[in-house]
């Protein structure tokens, strides 16, 4: 199989960097894109989400549940490994709890 260029393992960590980077400025009105966003890279490993806004991880928890993707969540020095992410009503509970720390 011959490689892509635009799809290098150093390109996808650092389209991965960006993201995480801009996850702090999501907003309501720009959360739609955001998920559209990370919808489009390959997701894998530990994804910092510590200064994301509440947006930003609604819309991760998102499309983790719906591409059924495994990955592990640091919020400040805590880990999380769901093994199924909620959808519906529960996601922004869940999303508000990552972030107080009350999981």
């Amino acid at each position: 199989m011959i490689s892509d260029p635009q799809f290098t393992e150093a390109g996808i960590d650092d389209r991965q960097i960006r993201v995480q980077s801009l996850g702090q400025l999501i907003t309501t009105e720009n959360q739609g894109q955001f998920e559209k966003l990370l919808r489009g890279i390959s997701w894998s490993g530990v994804v910092e989400i510590t200064d994301w806004s509440l947006y930003a991880i609604e819309a991760l928890i998102k499309v983790c549940a719906d591409e059924n993707l495994s990955l592990t969540l640091k919020h400040e020095a805590r880990f999380f490994m769901p093994i199924h992410f909620p959808q519906g009503k529960m996601l922004k509970s869940f999303a508000k709890a990552l972030i107080a720390g009350n999981l």
